[in-house]
């Protein structure tokens, strides 16, 4: 069993410290859930880390993308702009 970056391929932007305490207490709930289960709780920890992951390594690759465009500095800018 994987956690934290070691369990997903994203670019470094930032986000693998909030996936890794997420892991951390989407697998300590599967547990105390499936206290006399691991297979299970393994399992329920797993289903949910690939759905809230998809989220963040699609941000992931958009934002280095971003960062390593030939115009980042301006698109920066207007990522951080209001509206």
């Amino acid at each position: 069993m994987l956690l934290g970056d070691a369990a997903r391929l994203m670019p470094p932007v930032g986000e693998g410290a909030n996936m890794a305490l997420l892991d951390g207490a989407v697998l300590g709930l599967a547990l105390a859930a499936h206290s006399d289960d691991f297979p299970s709780a393994v399992k329920e920890y797993e289903r949910e880390m690939f759905e809230h992951t998809s989220a963040a390594a699609g941000m992931s690759a958009r934002i280095q993308e971003l960062l390593t465009s030939p115009d980042a500095s301006r698109r920066m800018l207007e990522f951080f702009q209001p509206g």
